[in-house]
């Protein structure tokens, strides 16, 4: 017993001494293990609150397929005329809006109550909405499309006010299928159109307040593709009119064009992926359906006044009070896009050329007096524009290197346009261009106008010139003439330009002078090729160094 007592004496000595160790250190007293698993407990840790968890869950699904259970007796009521059929549609569009209503309340709870909620309102009311209008003729196609609206709407409103994202998600999906549903029985455009635009509107709606941002995804493609379906399909059995087609592309610009304004230059947000991409969609489905339509008069010249006003938006508006962000740039880009496709709905030949030419200039000229690169930039691609669409390029070559017999003799008038708008472009970079500060984009810039004004002016001249060795002399002293400018007036442009001038020479006299093969012809154009050969060195070297 002594050497007992002693043992608990020593014992008890020790566990003071951690005590008064762990006071000194800091360290937290370990917990006895039954401590430490009524901790576990209390704390919500280990399996028997995910076991609660799991338990809590069962009753909840328990009591929506009782919800469904009572929807099926009211569809058997009404098959059987036990109750009335518009007496069992209005308590049953009654039932899912209250499921609907104890979704939000249950919300407070756990989201889970309110998303099984959610779910079982809309299984309730999208088959009953289906039914009692294709199966059973209860109520018509307006009535049908109004109620599934007013699901979509109170969803949305619901979760608004209770800051729930499954309910809204899950009445605007709803009412989205139910619009598809009954378009593919019914074949009834207009109201699948009215349906679809309406949720789509409500939910821009919510999102130019912030809420439902993620949601549009959804809703704009359903409505790109309603857009685009009935539009495929306008004239055909569905007895769809183009005018009904028409409001409905109309109605989509409108909502996407009213809500990136609301959020982009009312509100002063930053445009998004989604904003930008919707827009791209809404151009090609919209603008182009309507082309479609009503003709590309009516369709082009809207294009040019949104081309417009976007140019007036990003320079006079986004350019002075928030600068080069996100939405001057996708504003601006929209200006090109809207006034390229209106010019080629509305324009064609000489008159879309001069329009390319005209826009190219003055851009040109207003993005070096402003010190605007993005106008530059614009004026390259409207010049690229007029080249396309003049085909400069391709038939000066035609008239340089005659490979065959379909040159014509005179100078189309689009040609001559398009040359005479280059010649101007370059004269506004040789006025501007060195009162800017240096960078390397001007000089690209430089290099490319003044390559097609050296090829453009090679065309006019060699219309004139029927004989091969000429022509090689034309381009030999146009290239001469490049290095000699460029030496003489140091533009580092046409210094540039002189070999690429001389090589084209070469390459004319192998594919043309070579394969005609006349002895006499031949030595001419020899003679002058290889004496511009000569004579580029000497002029290159004498260019003096500059300062």
């Amino acid at each position: 017993m002594d050497e007992l007592s002693e043992l608990l004496r020593d014992v008890e000595d020790l566990r003071r001494r951690v005590a008064q160790l762990e006071r000194v250190t800091g360290i937290e007293p370990v917990k006895a293990p039954e401590a430490a698993a009524a901790h576990m407990q209390i704390e919500g840790g280990g399996g028997v609150v995910a076991l609660d968890e799991a338990q809590n869950l069962v009753p909840l699904f328990g009591w929506s397929f009782m919800g469904l259970a009572g929807a099926y007796l009211l569809r058997a009521m009404t098959e059987s005329g036990a109750m009335p059929g518009m007496a069992g549609a209005l308590i049953g569009i009654a039932y899912a809006a209250y499921w609907l209503y104890l979704a939000s309340c249950r919300a407070l709870e756990k989201p889970i109550f309110s998303t099984v909620h959610g779910l079982t309102a809309a299984f309730i009311l999208v088959p009953m909405v289906y039914e009692t209008t294709v199966r059973f003729r209860l109520i018509s196609l307006p009535v049908a499309s109004g109620i599934t609206v007013c699901f979509a709407l109170l969803g949305l409103g619901i979760g608004w006010k209770g800051k729930v994202n499954a309910i809204a998600w899950i009445a605007t999906i709803s009412g989205l299928l139910t619009a598809c549903a009954l378009f593919r029985e019914t074949h009834d455009a207009v109201a699948w159109a009215a349906t679809t635009l309406a949720i789509a509107l409500a939910v821009e709606i919510s999102a130019c307040r912030d809420h439902w941002l993620g949601l549009r995804w959804i809703t704009a493609l359903a409505a790109d593709f309603m857009v685009l379906i009935i539009a495929l399909t306008v004239g055909r059995n569905n007895g769809t009119a183009p005018s009904a087609v028409l409001a409905a592309q109309i109605a989509l610009v409108t909502i996407y064009t009213a809500s990136v304004v609301d959020r982009t230059l009312l509100r002063g947000l930053s445009i998004t992926w989604f904003e930008i991409g919707q827009a791209l969609a809404v151009s090609v489905v919209g603008i182009g359906g309507a082309m479609q339509i009503s003709g590309g008069a009516i369709a082009g010249g809207f294009c040019l006044l949104g081309g417009l006003a976007c140019y007036l938006v990003s320079f006079a508006f986004l350019d002075r009070f928030r600068g080069h962000d996100r939405n001057f740039y996708a504003y601006s880009t929209f200006a090109l896009c809207f006034i390229a496709a209106g010019g080629s709905m509305i324009l064609a030949g000489t008159w879309l050329t001069a329009l390319w030419a005209v826009l190219a200039v003055v851009l040109m000229a207003a993005g070096f007096t402003r010190g605007r690169d993005t106008l530059r930039v614009h004026a390259a691609l409207y010049l690229i524009l007029g080249l396309g669409s003049s085909k400069l390029l391709s038939v000066a070559t035609d008239r340089v290197v005659r490979l065959g017999s379909g040159m014509r003799p005179d100078v189309p008038l689009d040609y001559l346009v398009m040359a005479v708008g280059v010649l101007l472009c370059y004269l506004a970079i040789l006025n501007w261009a060195d009162r800017i500060p240096a960078h390397w984009t001007t000089k690209v810039e430089a290099i490319l106008v003044a390559a097609a004004v050296c090829w453009s002016t090679a065309g006019i001249l060699a219309g004139w010139l029927s004989s091969p060795p000429l022509r090689t002399a034309l381009l030999t002293a146009i290239a001469i003439g490049a290095g000699w400018a460029g030496n003489r007036f140091r533009r580092d442009e046409f210094t540039w330009l002189a070999y690429p001038l001389l090589a084209l020479a070469g390459l004319k006299l192998a594919v043309e002078d070579f394969a005609q093969g006349q002895s006499i012809t031949l030595v001419a154009s020899l003679i002058f090729f290889g004496g511009g050969l000569i004579l580029m060195p000497r002029l290159m070297k004498k260019r003096p160094s500059s300062a």
